[in-house]
């Protein structure tokens, strides 16, 4: 996608994020009859229809999960802009982006925002492309810090090369390829005036809708967020902060950044799964007390770490981002291949702790995780082994619910999102997308839940990029000082150490 195409798109989708919700009393009386008056049939015949108590308590609980749901997210409101404007630092962490890259900072800097407050930091993590020669663009803004890794470390490390810079008390991510509304970020922060909340993710759609498969994926990302973390920031505890856009206080951060770093799965260093597990750490908890110097005043602050019960990471449905979403089926699947594994250890982390969390939200949480490691089970018995015995009636009852369950869903976001009839039907399509990636991606993500890169575009799947390179020299590469490279020098292997970071002063 060239550059103009991507502006032209990401206005069309903003204009459509920003299109007043219709309120109509009739279509939400209906909607609501519909769920409600459905589900409990529907959960009578899947209950007539299982073989063991097992699948009966999967059907019980599915049925429990998506009326929790429905009912908290609609009771869910953002947080407006009440006038509250905190200094942020804006960290991109960039891999090949070369496309795009350049737009994205450009969305950043152009934000509805006091130019003093907001300052950007942009990691490039070793791009074999031409991204840090667009962001040569910036060389010389004041509001804009470039940092080159001369070689690829992982996500995690350009997110961490980033927040050791920010000067700020909340840092805000943005991946490379996502664009922020105007509004975003003075959104986005307005939680933040209550101290117990630690992260704040914002609200992510899709903005290249060319193909059939982008539309599919925008309207499934409404569901995601709106429904979803809707539901999740009642109780105050959203249980993953997507790295399209998420803002955190840089105090907990800090606190939990080595942990971070180094999370290990069955003896391996883990690189994927980075805005699900630093949710993870923040929504967690501060183990004890921690002193920080004030940068703004001269004395010691004795910050108080937040509970476990009280960390609260919220959802803000007004502070709108828009990301590049794959295009292509081979994108998309590596996509939710890493996706799928960095749920499975996300999940396993937060089970942890979970448990110590408001009761509602603590219930929810294992109720899903139960559903979620079922629902392999579940379809192959009613795609793959009834078919087989011959129960082919059995296995068309099952998709038609599966469709019926996805109506609901596109109903219900068209009454809080306002999509319109014809995203209801593309979430109804989705659900055969669904149901594959279940049967295929979700195992084999499972079974290998090591693996993992940081992009979901290769090399090869990179789209040429039109712009001109401005003519000049390359400045002289923006690093990392010395020592917070010492400071991270544990997690490299040995052979690396000397070659990875570049240590020079910048300029």
């Amino acid at each position: 996608m060239t550059g103009r195409a991507i502006t032209k798109q990401r206005e069309r989708v903003v204009s459509l994020g920003r299109r007043p919700i219709p309120e109509s009393r009739v279509f939400d009386l209906f909607v609501g009859l519909l769920t409600f008056g459905s589900l409990f049939p529907l959960l009578f015949v899947r209950l007539g229809e299982t073989i063991a108590p097992l699948f009966w308590g999967y059907s019980i609980c599915m049925t429990c999960y998506l009326l929790l749901v429905y009912t908290i997210t609609g009771r869910y409101r953002p947080i407006p802009d009440t006038g509250f404007r905190p200094k942020v630092t804006v960290v991109v962490p960039v891999k090949n982006e070369a496309a795009c890259i350049s737009d994205v900072v450009q969305t950043v800097l152009a934000s509805d925002y006091p130019r003093s407050l907001l300052e950007v930091i942009v990691v490039n993590d070793g791009s074999t492309d031409d991204s840090w020669e667009r962001l040569q663009l910036f060389r010389d803004n004041p509001r804009v810090t470039l940092i080159n890794h001369e070689r690829n470390f992982g996500k995690r490390v350009a997110l961490a090369s980033g927040f050791s810079q920010a000067k700020s008390d909340i840092v805000i991510c943005i991946d490379s390829d996502s664009f922020v509304d105007p509004q975003a970020i003075k959104l986005l922060v307005q939680p933040f005036a209550d101290r117990k909340v630690v992260a704040v993710c914002g609200n992510g759609e899709a903005a290249n809708l060319q193909t059939v498969l982008g539309r599919l994926q925008h309207y499934w990302y409404v569901e995601m967020f709106r429904l979803a973390k809707g539901m999740e920031s009642k109780f105050g505890c959203v249980t993953c902060c997507s790295g399209i856009l998420a803002a955190y206080r840089k105090m907990v951060v800090d606190a939990v950044l080595d942990e971070w770093l180094n999370e290990r799965f069955a003896g391996r260093r883990i690189t994927i799964g980075d805005d699900r597990q630093l949710t993870n750490l923040v929504a967690r908890g501060l183990p004890r007390r921690v002193f920080l110097n004030s940068p703004g005043e001269d004395r010691t602050l004795t910050n108080f770490a937040l509970s476990t019960k009280e960390a609260k990471v919220v959802f803000q449905s007004n502070a709108y981002v828009y990301t590049l979403v794959p295009e292509t089926w081979k994108q998309f699947f590596k996509q939710q291949l890493r996706w799928k594994r960095a749920w499975v250890l996300g999940s396993i982390w937060g089970a942890k702790y979970m448990w110590k969390k408001r009761l509602p939200m603590a219930i929810t949480f294992y109720v899903y995780q139960f559903v979620t490691y079922m629902s392999p089970v579940v379809i192959v018995l009613w795609l793959i082994v009834r078919p087989l015995q011959g129960d082919w009636i059995g296995s068309l009852g099952f998709i038609a619910g599966n469709l019926w369950i996805g109506l609901l869903h596109g109903l219900n976001s068209k009454k809080l999102s306002g999509i319109s009839f014809k995203g209801i039907l593309y979430r109804i399509v989705f659900v055969f997308v669904t149901l594959f990636i279940t049967m295929t991606v979700l195992l084999y993500g499972w079974l290998t839940p090591w693996k993992g890169g940081w992009v979901t575009r290769t090399e090869g799947d990179l789209a040429t990029p039109l712009w001109s390179v401005p003519e000049k020299p390359l400045v002289e590469t923006p690093v990392l000082p010395a020592q917070v490279a010492a400071a991270r020098v544990s997690m490299m292997p040995a052979s690396s150490r000397t070659d990875g970071i570049d240590t020079r002063d910048s300029g």
